[in-house]
């Protein structure tokens, strides 16, 4: 079972959505805490991730896995493992931000690590985020992502992969960050109200971030902290990911429109536009189009369901 003191040290509105866990802890303090939300998580996507995390250059870190649901024993996989490792399983999906707090509430270390449940962390991982907080006066670090594989849908996230130099940056790839707790219970973390899948977030931490008085370039991107994640393998999936995000964005657009003019502050350093050819700006217009579509058919079933 989970560590009665861990447990007992979360708040209530925590503690009531835990259903088990364990804790299987050697070193009560780490140098990091590596949190990873698992939500439908394929098992050979997660053994993947589990084997990238074996073999770290720095190995001073606990992994704090918070499953919101699969449909496999990712406990008893869980319990094999060498590394320290705390664990709970929720009574239901309580959506990334909620899970996300709720794995920090948990951790042991004064340095939050966040992984997406099917993003392959580069072997330097965790050396990279540790020595970024290290060597430079930052309180949060965002990383760099890498296709798993080649696929077309692959070619159009741009925000992916900001270069090899270090700069200011939003916290927009949450599936790859780290931040100080300090700094993260400043702000009481990500924002639960988000809900759900969320998305988004990363500029809302670092919107929040700022606004209590932190420094833009106290978060920076790093290029050396990579990770390896595909945007989508399908044109299924990457129509319905589009969809999602989109109608999300409005909605959020529509109720905090001060993030959006914020994140507008940003923009990708010199030398990042990609150098599409004709038939690739073609299918990205032509899916523009389709997930637009889509939206809109989704928004009119939505108002129809509610008069």
């Amino acid at each position: 079972m989970l560590s009665s003191d861990r447990l007992s040290q979360l708040p209530e509105t925590y503690r009531s959505r835990v259903e088990t866990g364990f804790d299987a802890t050697h070193d009560p303090d780490p140098a990091a805490s590596l949190v990873v939300v698992t939500f439908r998580t394929a098992r050979p996507v997660f053994e993947s991730v589990l084997s990238a995390l074996a073999a770290q250059t720095d190995d001073d870190f606990e992994l704090v896995v918070v499953n919101n649901g699969v449909d496999w024993d990712i406990e008893s996989r869980l319990r094999e493992l060498d590394q320290q490792t705390a664990y709970v399983e929720l009574v239901r999906n309580c959506g990334v931000t909620v899970a996300r707090n709720l794995g920090a509430e948990l951790a042991l270390s004064d340095l939050l690590l966040f992984l997406d449940d099917d993003g392959v962390p580069d072997h330097r991982f965790v050396e990279a985020h540790r020595r970024a907080h290290k060597e430079n006066d930052i309180v949060a670090v965002r990383g760099r992502v890498f296709p798993k594989s080649k696929t077309f849908y692959n070619r159009f996230q741009q925000w992916y992969n900001l270069g090899d130099e270090s700069l200011p940056y939003l916290l927009n790839i949450e599936g790859n960050a780290s931040i100080d707790r300090e700094a993260y219970d400043d702000v009481s973390g990500f924002d639960e109200a988000l809900g759900g899948r969320a998305g988004h977030e990363g500029i809302d931490l670092t919107y929040r971030l700022l606004r209590e008085g932190y420094e833009r370039d106290q978060i920076q991107y790093c290029p050396h902290a990579v990770i390896y994640h595909d945007y989508a393998t399908s044109l299924v999936g990457y129509i319905h990911k589009r969809i999602v995000s989109r109608r999300h964005r409005q909605r959020l657009s529509a109720q905090r429109p001060e993030l959006f003019e914020f994140a507008s502050t940003y923009s990708p350093p010199p030398g990042m536009d990609p150098d599409n050819s004709r038939f690739d700006n073609l299918a990205q217009t032509l899916l523009a189009v389709v997930v637009y579509v889509g939206s809109l058919v989704l928004d009119l079933r939505d108002k129809v369901s509610n008069d």
